[in-house]
């Protein structure tokens, strides 16, 4: 399962559009919902995390989902404004990170070659 949390409500229907056609197990979340909660329900094999999200912001998502033991990939989405986080979601054991602007396809991309599925 993939989890994505983004605040981009753009790339969070564009997502959920191209994921629901490929028929990919998926949940989709957007700022305020309870992430952490969810990945310790669902167990994704891979998340990708919004730097950009705020309560908890994407850094604070990334180190907790560490602290409670998150063992998948971790894929980042940042851009201009937090570059200068780039090295510590390295340090928590973000495998990649894409910098805006991107698009769902990008994304997409990025999470085949993080999880491996490069057909």
């Amino acid at each position: 399962m993939l989890l994505i949390a983004t605040i981009d409500p753009i790339l969070r229907k564009s997502l959920e559009r191209t994921l629901t056609e490929k028929g990919d197990p998926f949940l989709l979340l957007d700022e305020g919902e309870n992430i952490i909660e969810s990945v310790i329900c669902h167990n994704p094999s891979l998340v990708v995390v919004d730097l950009y999200l705020t309560q908890p912001s994407g850094l604070e998502i990334l180190r907790q989902l560490r602290e409670n033991g998150f063992s998948g990939k971790v894929v980042v989405l940042g851009g201009q404004s937090n570059q200068s986080l780039a090295p510590e979601a390295s340090q928590l054991g973000a495998i990649q990170i894409i910098g805006r602007p991107f698009n769902a396809n990008q994304v997409l991309g990025a999470v085949r070659v993080a999880s491996g599925d490069l057909d």
